[in-house]
């Protein structure tokens, strides 16, 4: 491939490939890395960034004076071990890739909000001190730290729970609802609206524009479960946000596209 890249992206799951096709729409040049070959989408190439080899090759990849590296990685198993082995590593080695000598490309990296700790409630945005309660949350969290605390230009964007229209209806299972907690409050993020956030921060990075080191990705309508339940049913036509729980907000909303699906409601009209 002979091809100076403007986007590399390290991860291309379902959430890379759309980023991907969104980016490529823009006339980006991307290419996409993730472990499993998909013949039938150009520039995608297999390679396993847990190899020394894959970064490797990676450094010889002629990239765009103006490109941007976007990291979207997903653990093999839901272990501690598994997260560690995945999210520090390739946060460690996406800021050396960035640092090589004649280098100088900035980087985007999609974290969680899981980073909160559970005891942490009222109104949670950039600005709130995550205190992780979970090994989940505290590996997530030094994934971030690695490149916050490095001297690359980034944006990391910190995602609540993705979700669709067949994911939430999801909901209407009885032995879904049997593990949620009625009284728990839902923060969501829509998995359309975190393409949108995810090209806008790398569009702009290209252009070297000023953005936000972090940024929260969520709908602007946190909700109980039995809200949603109840909505979901058929039972309840309007949606309230909820003032007491865990709500999460993002300081930033302005500098970010509109949101396609602000509430749950939205996808009903669509």
């Amino acid at each position: 491939m002979s091809t100076q890249w403007d986007v590399v992206i390290l991860g291309c799951g379902q959430l890379g490939r759309n980023l991907k096709t969104q980016l490529e729409i823009e006339n980006c040049n991307v290419l996409g890395v993730r472990r499993t070959p998909m013949p039938e989408m150009p520039n995608m190439v297999a390679c396993d960034l847990d190899q020394p080899e894959t970064w490797e090759w990676l450094s010889q990849q002629p990239l765009s004076e103006h490109a941007v590296v976007v990291g979207i990685v997903t653990p093999d198993a839901r272990t501690e071990a598994a997260y560690r082995a995945r999210y520090v590593p390739v946060a460690k080695r996406m800021v050396e890739w960035a640092r090589l000598p004649g280098r100088s490309h900035r980087l985007v990296w999609v974290s969680s909000t899981a980073v909160f700790g559970t005891h942490q409630h009222g109104v949670l945005d950039e600005h709130t001190p995550p205190e992780p309660d979970h090994w989940r949350g505290e590996v997530i969290l030094e994934a971030e730290t690695h490149i916050a605390q490095s001297k690359v230009v980034h944006s990391i964007l910190r995602c609540s729970g993705l979700y669709t229209a067949d994911t939430l209806l999801r909901l209407k299972d009885s032995s879904v609802r049997s593990n949620l907690n009625p009284d728990t409050v839902s923060n969501r993020f829509h998995r359309e609206d975190a393409v949108q956030w995810l090209a806008a921060l790398v569009t702009a990075h290209m252009k070297h524009h000023p953005m936000p080191a972090l940024v929260q990705g969520v709908d602007q309508c946190p909700l109980q479960y039995r809200d949603i339940f109840r909505f979901l049913d058929g039972e309840q036509a309007t949606l309230r946000a909820a003032t007491t729980g865990r709500r999460l907000d993002s300081r930033f909303r302005d500098q970010m596209p509109a949101l396609r699906y602000p509430s749950i409601d939205a996808f009903q009209t669509r």
